[in-house]
C-alpha cells in the first residue's frame, strides 16, 4: 500500500506537466494544481500562523465592514465590501480569512495561466504555475490578504480579457475588461498603472484598427467610468483622504532619498522573482540572443511587453517628479506575465523534462516548508513578533472583561495604537470599531459624540517607548472621573510553550447615562 501510494505521488508532477501542456486538458491540470497548492498552502498558514493573531492591516479591513461607505482614510472601498460578504458567508475567523487569501492567491496563479495561454502553450505553458509558486508574492507574501496581494487575480482577469477583447471584440470581454478594471482601482490606485497597460497594450496591440472601430472600447470605459463614479464622487466630497494619506507617508526626504527608493523598488523587484529566474536560467538555458529576443520582443509579443513594464517601469515617472518613495512589495500584481517574458521567445526551447525538474523543485520546497511550519510557528511564539501580534485577542477578552464588569451596554468601540486595536477589534465579541491612534482621520467615525454615547475602552502597553497613548488615556480620565483603569499581564500560550509576558493598561469609559 505506502509502495502504491509512494508510486502516485511520485507519478503526480508528470501528470501534472502533461496535463498543463495539453490543450485539451490544461485547464483541469490548472484547477488540480491550484486546489493543491492553495490546499498545501492553507495548511502552512494555518500552523504558521497559529502562535500569533491576525496583521494588524487585515482586521483594520474587518474594522472598515462595519462602517459601510464609499471610501476610508487609506484606501479604496472594495476590499471592504468584499470582506463584508466573505464574513456573511464564513465565521469571523483566522482560518477564514486565511482561507480567502489562499484563494485569492489560487485564483490568481489560475488567471495568470489564462493570460499566459494567450503567448505560449504547451511545455511553455506547463511550466508557468510552477515559476509563479516561485515567486513570494503567490505564497508567503500573499497570505497576507491585503491590497496588493488582492490585485494579483484583478490584474490577471483585466489583462487577460482586454487581450480577449482585442482578439475578438466581443461586447462579453469589453464589459469584463472594464468591470475588472474599475474593481482593481476600487482596491488600490496604484492600478492607474494597469490602466496605462492596458492602453498601451491595445495602442501596438496588431488588430488595433478593428478594436477602435469597433463598440468595445466604448463598452469598456463607459462600464468603467460607470463602477467608478460613486467613489469619486466620495473622493472630492471628503477632499481625498487616500491620497492625503500616500502623500503624508510616502513622500521622500530629498532627490537622494527618492533615488535610493527606486534602487531598492526595482532591486528588490528582481529580488522578489530571482528565485524564478534561477530556474529558467538553470533548467531551460536560454542563450543570450533568446534571452534579450524575450525581454525586448519586436514581433506582436509586444503587447505582452507593454503589459508587463508598463506597471513596472511608469512608476518611476511620478517618483522622481513628486519625490515620492517606491515599494518593491507594489510590484506584487505585475509579475503575472513574468514567465511569459521569459519563455514566450521562438528562440527558448522548454523541453519536457526542464518542466518536470521544476515541477519537482517547486513541489519539493512547498512540501519542506509546509512541513516545518510548526517550528516556524514555535520560533515566532519564541522571538515574538511586531506590533503586539501576539497579545491582541488576549487584550480583547480582558477589554471585555473589565468593560462589562463595569456595564451591561455593548463594548462598541476601542482605542488605542492602531496595531494593537485594529487586531483586537477583530475579536471582539460585540464587533467593535477602532479610535486607532486617537485619530479622527483614521478613524473618522469616532466623534466625540458617538465616545460619549457608547463609550469605549483604552488599550495601551504599560511600557513603551511612545508615550501618546497613555498620554491620550491620562486627558480621557481627567475629563471623565467614572473611568476605571487596570493593568493585565498577558502571556500568549501554543501548544505547550509560551512567551514572555507583556503588561498593558486598560481604561474603561463608560457609556454616557
Amino acid at each position: 500500500m505506502l509502495t502504491y501510494a509512494f508510486q502516485r505521488l511520485n507519478d503526480a508532477p508528470a501528470w501534472l506537466v502533461d496535463a498543463l501542456a495539453d490543450p485539451a486538458r490544461r485547464r483541469r491540470g490548472t484547477l488540480v494544481f491550484v486546489a493543491g497548492y492553495g490546499t498545501l498552502w492553507f495548511i502552512y498558514g494555518l500552523i504558521a500562523k497559529s502562535s500569533q493573531d491576525l496583521n494588524a492591516d487585515m482586521a483594520e479591513m474587518v474594522v472598515w465592514t462595519r462602517e459601510p461607505a464609499l471610501g476610508y482614510p487609506k484606501h479604496p472601498p472594495f476590499l471592504a465590501w468584499l470582506l463584508w460578504a466573505w464574513f456573511k458567508l464564513f465565521p469571523l475567523s483566522d482560518w477564514s480569512y486565511i482561507l480567502l487569501a489562499v484563494i485569492t492567491l489560487a485564483g490568481g496563479i489560475y488567471l495568470a495561466v489564462e493570460l499566459a495561454a494567450e503567448f505560449v502553450s504547451g511545455e511553455k505553458l506547463a511550466a508557468v504555475p510552477f515559476l509563479l509558486a516561485a515567486i513570494p508574492f503567490y505564497n508567503f507574501l500573499g497570505l497576507k490578504f491585503d491590497q496588493n496581494s488582492a490585485l494579483i487575480p484583478l490584474w490577471a482577469l483585466a489583462m487577460w480579457a482586454m487581450l480577449r477583447a482585442l482578439d475578438t471584440r466581443h461586447p462579453g470581454w469589453a464589459a469584463l475588461v472594464g468591470l475588472a478594471a474599475a474593481a482593481a482601482m476600487l482596491t488600490k490606485y496604484w492600478s492607474v498603472f494597469l490602466i496605462a497597460a492596458l492602453s498601451l497594450a491595445a495602442l501596438v496591440h496588431p488588430r488595433r484598427r478593428a478594436y477602435f472601430r469597433s463598440a468595445a472600447p466604448w463598452i469598456t470605459a463607459g462600464l468603467f467610468s460607470v463602477a467608478l463614479a460613486p467613489h469619486v464622487a466620495w473622493l472630492i466630497r471628503e477632499n481625498f483622504p487616500p491620497l492625503t494619506w500616500v502623500a503624508t507617508r510616502r513622500i521622500s526626504a530629498g532627490f537622494a532619498d527618492t533615488l535610493r527608493s527606486l534602487a531598492e523598488y526595482l532591486a528588490g523587484t528582481v529580488g522578489y522573482a530571482a528565485v524564478a529566474l534561477v530556474l529558467v536560467l538553470v533548467l531551460v538555458r536560454p542563450t543570450l540572443a533568446a534571452i534579450r529576443d524575450s525581454w525586448f520582443p519586436r514581433d506582436e509579443r509586444r503587447t505582452a511587453a507593454a503589459l508587463f513594464w508598463t506597471p513596472l517601469l511608469l512608476p518611476v515617472v511620478p517618483a522622481l517628479i513628486k519625490n515620492i518613495s517606491l515599494l518593491s512589495l507594489w510590484s506584487t500584481p505585475a509579475l503575472n506575465l513574468m514567465p511569459v517574458m521569459m519563455l514566450a521567445s521562438p528562440k527558448v526551447i522548454v523541453r519536457r523534462v526542464a518542466v518536470l525538474r521544476m515541477a519537482s523543485v517547486m513541489t519539493a520546497i512547498t512540501l519542506l516548508i509546509v512541513l516545518i511550519s510548526p517550528v516556524i510557528a514555535f520560533v515566532i511564539l519564541r522571538t515574538g513578533v511586531e506590533n503586539n501580534a501576539a497579545y491582541a485577542r488576549l487584550m480583547m477578552r480582558a477589554a471585555e472583561r473589565e468593560w462589562h464588569d463595569a456595564t451591561d451596554k455593548p463594548l462598541t468601540m476601542i482605542a488605542g495604537p492602531f496595531v494593537l486595536v485594529s487586531s483586537a477589534a477583530f475579536y471582539g465579541t460585540d464587533r467593535p470599531s477602532t479610535f486607532a491612534n486617537f485619530s479622527i482621520y483614521l478613524s473618522p467615525w469616532a466623534d466625540s459624540e458617538r465616545v460619549a454615547r457608547g463609550g469605549m475602552a483604552i488599550m495601551c502597553e504599560a511600557e513603551s517607548d511612545d508615550p501618546s497613548c497613555l498620554q491620550e488615556l491620562a486627558r480621557y480620565a481627567a475629563q471623565r472621573p467614572d473611568m476605571r483603569r487596570t493593568e493585565v499581564a498577558l502571556a500568549r500560550h501554543w501548544l505547550w510553550f509560551a512567551n514572555a509576558p507583556k503588561r498593558f493598561v486598560i481604561a474603561i469609559l463608560p457609556p454616557a447615562p
